[in-house]
């Protein structure tokens, strides 16, 4: 039996796939698939224009792609939490809501992150972000997975305080980065999540 499956398999040549794609393509236009402007990438059903000068991605609707309540930095969303809570339990916070505790990766993320927290709480207050070196001492790993390229500890940091301080916050006396321990201290937290789009 000759079924469209068959008879894709049985073409030698690239020419009828080639045309085939073409067609399809030229149909789905015409049946509601978006067609973006010049200039415009689409992800998914949307279409989306990043802006060089902003960093910011935004849909046709001039919509970002990050949730209610998250703010949008390069090719991520990060929220900010306000309430207390021990590492691990912004971690899984975090995780709910689709995302991790924070990581960061340049200087341009850690001033986003310090000036957000500025922003929304009116101080550059201390906050969980995802780094912790539980695993090994002093050997730092993201919760996100993504490789650990980039630091900016205060003078003295790390120092794991009486053998367990093993998890990250930023803004330590205002500034930079410094090890807490993970189930005993609090501290308002950073989410991220990759761009909802």
């Amino acid at each position: 039996m000759l079924t469209l499956f068959n008879f894709f398999l049985q073409m030698t040549s690239d020419f009828p796939l080639a045309l085939l794609l073409c067609l399809s393509s030229g149909l789905l236009t015409a049946y509601g698939a978006p067609s973006c402007p010049p200039g415009w990438t689409q992800f998914g059903s949307r279409c989306f224009n990043f802006n060089i000068e902003t960093k910011t991605l935004t849909d046709a609707e001039g919509e970002p792609p990050c949730p209610p309540n998250w703010t949008q930095f390069g090719s991520r969303c990060f929220a900010l939490y306000i309430q207390a809570k021990t590492w691990i339990d912004a971690q899984t916070f975090c995780q709910t809501a689709g995302g991790h505790l924070a990581s960061i990766h340049s200087d341009a993320e850690n001033t986003f992150l310090r000036d957000f927290i500025n922003q929304v709480t009116g101080t550059y207050k201390n906050a969980w972000i995802g780094a912790t070196d539980a695993v090994k001492e002093g050997t730092w790993l993201w919760t996100d997975g993504s490789k650990f390229d980039y630091k900016i500890f205060n003078a003295g940091q790390p120092d794991n305080a009486s053998g367990v301080e093993n998890c990250l916050e930023m803004n330590y006396e205002g500034k930079n980065w410094n090890d807490r321990p993970c189930s005993t201290y609090q501290a308002s937290f950073v989410c991220s999540k990759n761009l909802y789009v």
